[in-house]
């Protein structure tokens, strides 16, 4: 595919993209550390966002920290190759995963409400087995994660600029890497949120263009016509495009169930959004997440995929190599295609904007790995909360160039691709699903079957994975690994070895954890349960010159406040064993109370929801259409369309117009605060 823009309007957007990123966000910092009481500096602001985050800003997050490149491109890759199902399958992946984390988050706040990674803890409920089982699926997760974003990202640029995709697998990380050290998660937060209102934009834009506008296909129906002339799909009723019964879409949908699974419980970018809520919102912003993220990979396969897949007839349409499909390109040529430069300029944007977006994410959740559970856990057990920062701050750009080196060898040496990492994906992380999830919920779980389920799912996963090649297609060759059938085998062995042997082995040997000893604990303050590995109350005190009868007295206040509010607040005092004098810079309240009447609700409140959701978008609708010998008609794929568009809109208002109206009090706070705006005081 010949770049249809020049090599300076690549180089122009990196650069003054990044710049601007650059400007706005200190500006915001700036803003935040000198009109609010939030200070960018402190630790837990600085990669936790003070635990405060609002709804609507968490939302927006949610949905961008997900909707990396892979979620712009590779729907339109798989409709191309496969059907109009497989955008679907790609969305109900998606869907599912981040909506069991609404589950997954309550369970957090209510039994690890001060932890701020996973492998923090692993380390408070198994040792030094466990948290380093739990690091090594996160950084696993993380490096795969990171390359897949900057390989799309680059491709989609080379592809239309020229740009050489070396040179955009380091400038890109290098710049992302020097605003982000400087405003720290908070400001990644708000940046999501802007960078959504561009992409949903451009989206309907793409829709409208293939589906009303253009008069190559321009309606439902000459789509249909177009589609009917293509040679058919093997696999595929009646070799159709748009029918849900569909061979490959169907394997795919399962594995990307799996593989998002693995992405969402092992990668700490997720979990960080929920260290980051409000206790109050934590379930519900990612709840309405999934839903509002789910109709974005719908809409670009749609859209860009099918339309790719029709405008193949056109004898002038871009002809496309299947390295060049491997890299997402067909929604590229679809663009360009129908609008011309300005299509590419548009694409180029937003591909941009996601790339810059998920992949600060994935910097600002790694490098709390590296500062928490390395620098800070076996480096420097006694680094206070700002050695921990500049700690963060200094793993940013280590991180970066180590994700731009990974990236350069995959494209360079193996020639691999961001489609071929996200069938590999699941293989390599879905063997922590169960000991990650599970060290958060279930009580039982114990340290051979976290440690066995993560590391030795992840091993019998790898073996399946290299048998299943070599049996099923005679040799193994980076292209054969990547096979359906063959990454199929992968995921399920990975999610379903690591479930089984880390239940199993716990209900042999249950645990039976008291969640106390991880409640109102962090690897910030030194505390008796790190040396003990569950230090009795009475030593925990002991130790810091607290007597027994002070511990009462206080948890008889504590009981008494929750009494008097009619509610079921437990407080967990024992957290905090050090003076605040010894740690004055440490912006975290180590003696917040929990709310547990409140996150039992919600915790199952969203598992009936979750359930309800799963089982009409991920079983009752795919299986009813695909079990159905049904091509789509005209009118079927008109009605499916407009159903689209409206829960586009619907994104929109979640994601875009809600954090505003959310957040208005504190804007025009600043803004009356930044222009000397005097109000009259209110009449008594």
């Amino acid at each position: 595919m010949e770049p249809s823009l020049s090599q300076g309007y690549g180089y122009l957007v990196i650069i003054l993209g990044s710049v601007l990123f650059l400007v706005l966000l200190n500006s915001f910092t700036y803003l935040q550390n000198k009109y609010s009481k939030f200070k960018a500096n402190g630790v837990d602001e600085f990669l936790s966002g003070s635990r405060s985050v609002k709804f609507g800003l968490l939302l927006a997050s949610i949905v961008l920290n997900w909707c990396w490149s892979l979620t712009l491109l590779q729907p339109s890759v798989l409709t191309y190759n496969a059907s109009i199902f497989s955008c679907y399958a790609y969305g109900c992946g998606g869907l599912l995963q981040v909506s069991v984390f609404s589950i997954i988050s309550s369970k957090i706040k209510k039994n690890a409400n001060l932890v701020t990674t996973f492998p923090e803890m692993g380390y408070f409920r198994f040792g030094k087995p466990g948290h380093l089982a739990f690091l090594w699926c996160g950084f696993v997760c993380n490096a795969i994660v990171s390359a897949c974003i900057l390989l799309g990202g680059s491709g989609v640029i080379e592809a239309i600029t020229g740009v050489s995709q070396y040179a955009t697998l380091f400038l890109i990380p290098f710049f992302i890497a020097c605003y982000i050290s400087f405003g720290g998660l908070r400001s990644t937060l708000i940046a999501d949120a802007s960078n959504m209102v561009i992409i949903l934009v451009f989206i309907v834009v793409f829709l409208f263009q293939v589906y009303v506008v253009d008069d190559r296909i321009g309606s439902a129906q000459r789509m249909w016509e177009l589609l009917l002339t293509l040679p058919p799909v093997k696999g595929n009723y009646q070799g159709s495009y748009i029918t849900f019964r569909s061979e490959q879409s169907a394997i795919y949908l399962i594995i990307s169930i799996i593989t998002g699974f693995g992405l969402v419980v092992a990668d700490q970018a997720y979990l960080q959004r929920a260290v980051a809520a409000d206790p109050k919102i934590t379930s519900k912003a990612y709840f309405f997440g999934a839903l509002c993220w789910f109709v974005i990979p719908v809409s670009m396969g749609t859209s860009l995929g099918l339309g790719a897949r029709a405008l193949s007839v056109y004898p002038d349409f871009p002809s496309l190599s299947d390295f060049e499909v491997g890299q997402g390109l067909p929604a590229v040529a679809t663009v360009t295609y129908l609008l011309g430069r300005s299509g590419a300029a548009m694409m180029l944007v937003m591909i941009f904007f996601s790339v810059a977006t998920s992949f600060a994410g994935e910097l600002i959740a790694t490098s709390t790995l590296i500062s928490y559970d390395i620098y800070k856990r076996y480096f420097k057990p006694d680094a206070t909360p700002k050695q921990v920062v500049i700690a963060s701050k200094i793993a940013v750009f280590g991180w970066a160039i180590f994700s731009s080196v990974l990236a350069s060898i995959f494209y360079g040496a193996a020639r691999i691709s961001m489609g071929w990492l996200f069938n590999f994906l699941g293989c390599a992380t879905a063997s922590g699903v169960f000991p990650i999830a599970l060290s958060f919920t279930w009580k039982d779980l114990n340290k051979a079957g976290a440690v066995g389920g993560s590391i030795g799912g992840m091993i019998l996963a790898f073996i399946v994975w290299l048998v299943t090649c070599k049996t099923y297609t005679g040799a193994i060759t980076v292209d054969n690994l990547s096979n359906q059938w063959v990454s199929f085998a992968g995921n399920v062995t990975a999610l379903v070895m690591g479930g089984l042997i880390s239940i199993s082995l716990s209900l042999i040997w249950p645990a039976n954890f008291d969640f106390e000893k991880t409640r109102n604990r962090t690897s910030l303050v030194k505390d008796a349960r790190d040396e003990t590995q569950g230090g009795s109350r009475i030593e925990v005190n002991e130790i810091h010159g607290r007597s027994l009868d002070d511990y009462e007295e206080k948890k008889a206040r504590s009981v008494n406040v929750g009494s008097s509010k009619d509610s079921d607040l437990q407080v967990d005092s024992d957290a905090q064993v050090n003076s605040p004098d010894t740690h004055s810079d440490l912006d975290m309240d180590l003696d917040v109370a929990i709310d547990h009447t409140y996150l039992d609700r919600e915790f199952k409140k969203y598992a009936i929801l979750v359930g309800v959701l799963a089982v009409i978008l991920v079983i009752i609708i795919p299986v009813g259409l695909g079990a159905s010998p049904y091509v789509f008609s005209p009118g079927f794929l008109l009605g499916y369309v407009i159903i689209i568009i409206i829960w586009l809109f619907f994104s929109m208002f979640y994601v875009v117009v809600w954090p505003l109206v959310e957040s208005r009090d504190s804007i025009w706070r600043i803004t009356k605060e930044v222009l000397h705006i005097k109000t009259a005081p209110k009449n008594e």
